[in-house]
């Protein structure tokens, strides 16, 4: 019996060991420490506390670090007072990114979040992530400290859903003590935030100091029409960026709201970066118009990202975006979400025409989910490819879009002869009628184009694939380097009653 007992607490202390083991080898495989700047990246890989611990004794003696990127975000974490222990002795950090969201930590943590701010004198950027944490007293201690920091110039603070409804909100005006700060950015996605909190962020914008750059991401909210006339006025206070992300995703904007917002944007002349995110609003074809009007005014344009999913604009909308964008001077980057409002093939040739005109662009990301170009107009956003001299960077997504062998195929072989072929690539073209035999000429193309690029993804989910082909495919190109490929079948009885 006592041996026994001895063989089973020998056995689990080598179990617990091997765990241990397990964890360790899982954490440094997520770390990175490149001279003075350490990176780890550990978001939801559910380590615990344990993880955190094995995670900080592999960067708690480079002291001399300048900047460190830590997110933890998701790790089921309720004791973060090793890291904040850690972090402490990086008396030489001029950049912090520590994310830890969504993790049952103790409230009574956010004192100790506030203490290891007023230790951090020498930092210049600073990226904090309490997503879904602490209670509201916590944060606006937490966010007091940060306002007394001198240092900051670059500030993000990320708050998703986090209850910012009433006057929850002011929480955020003490940083317009930052008078030192050039570059803010506030992602309260989720935050309850209604026309009646507006208020607190057109006084903040109003009373801060003029910036260079500003982001606000207010997905999810629901500010409506006055909510996005308080948030214009305090925007014209900022009429000086360089830099505009703005991300008002499912907020019930209107027409209106559109025209109050891009009237001012449309005055902030020295904007080389704009990114406008109003899908699933109700711009209608006026808001569209809108859009197009301010683009008219931003001649120095360099990057632009326009999100405009939505069904309720039409052609005219979509012609007055299209057509303001050709006529913008030479573009570096050009992101274009303009999905589900049925453009058809006629929307795809003046796509066509913009990227004749746009041909010297880096990065090129546009989503046509749901337009039903068909395969003509899949031909017409094929040749606008191959006009491209400098791409890098392609993300092309034509999901849902009536298209068959012909225009699949004729997308593949224009991306596959484009000149200065881009070292990323991102195909998308799933539920669409694409055949056996087309999916196997795509998948040539493809091979040829993995030799010449770092990394191309093709997904073909829902298309007229049989099983027997989709299983040749995965077998002769699943060990083929730089490629992912996504593919699955459907019932053929699908498509014979499309």
């Amino acid at each position: 019996m006592q041996l026994s007992h001895i063989i089973w607490s020998f056995f689990g202390i080598l179990l617990a060991y091997n765990v241990k083991l397990y964890m360790d080898s899982k954490v440094q495989y997520d770390m990175k420490i490149e001279g003075n700047a350490i990176t780890i990246n550990l978001q939801g890989k559910s380590i615990g506390n344990n993880g955190l611990e094995v995670a900080c004794k592999q960067f708690q003696d480079y002291v001399n670090a300048t900047r460190l990127e830590a997110n933890f975000n998701l790790n089921g974490l309720t004791n973060i007072q090793t890291l904040l222990l850690t972090i402490s002795r990086f008396k030489k950090l001029k950049e912090l990114n520590l994310h830890i969201g969504n993790n049952p930590i103790e409230n009574s943590t956010a004192s100790n979040i506030q203490a290891l701010l007023i230790q951090l004198q020498n930092l210049e950027s600073l990226s904090l992530g309490m997503d879904n944490l602490f209670t509201h007293q916590g944060r606006s201690q937490i966010l007091k400290s940060i306002s007394e920091m001198k240092k900051v110039h670059t500030l993000q603070i990320s708050l998703i859903n986090t209850d910012l409804g009433g006057n929850k909100i002011d929480m955020l005006l003490p940083l317009i003590e930052m008078r030192q700060l050039k570059s803010l950015e506030l992602i309260l996605m989720g935050c309850n935030i209604t026309a009646s909190s507006t208020k607190s962020l057109q006084t903040l914008l109003y009373k801060l100091p003029k910036l260079e750059n500003l982001v606000l991401n207010l997905y999810g909210n629901r500010i409506m029409v006055d909510g996005i006339d308080d948030l214009s006025a305090g925007l014209y206070h900022q009429r000086q960026v360089k830099s505009l992300e703005i991300e008002l995703y499912f907020n019930n904007i209107t027409s209106n709201g559109t025209e109050t917002l891009m009237g001012v944007t449309g005055q902030m002349t020295n904007l080389t970066k704009l990114h406008i995110g109003l899908e699933f609003n109700y711009i209608e074809d006026k808001g569209a118009q809108y859009i197009a009007k301010a683009l008219g005014n931003l001649q120095h344009l360099d990057d632009l990202s326009i999100n405009v999913a939505s069904k309720n604009f039409g052609f005219l909308g979509y012609n007055a975006i299209l057509q303001a964008i050709e006529k913008l001077p030479t573009l570096n980057s050009l992101q274009l979400i303009i999905g589900v409002n049925k453009c058809g093939p006629r929307g795809a040739d003046l796509l066509k025409q913009v990227l004749f005109k746009q041909d010297k662009l880096k990065t090129l990301v546009l989503d046509y989910t749901e337009n039903y170009i068909g395969d003509a107009g899949a031909s017409f956003v094929g040749e606008g490819l191959m006009s491209q001299k400098k791409l890098e960077y392609l993300k092309l997504n034509l999901n849902f879009n009536s298209i068959s062998d012909r225009g699949a195929v004729d997308v593949v072989k224009s991306i596959h002869s484009i000149k200065h072929q881009p070292k990323y690539i991102d195909l998308r073209l799933s539920q669409n009628k694409i055949s056996d035999i087309a999916s196997k000429e795509i998948l040539r193309y493809i091979s040829d184009i993995t030799k010449v690029v770092d990394y191309i993804e093709l997904e073909l989910l829902g298309t007229a694939l049989t099983n027997s082909t989709r299983d040749d495919l995965i077998q002769n190109y699943k060990n083929l380097k730089n490629l992912n490929f996504i593919v699955d079948t459907i019932p053929p009885s699908y498509w014979d009653e499309q």
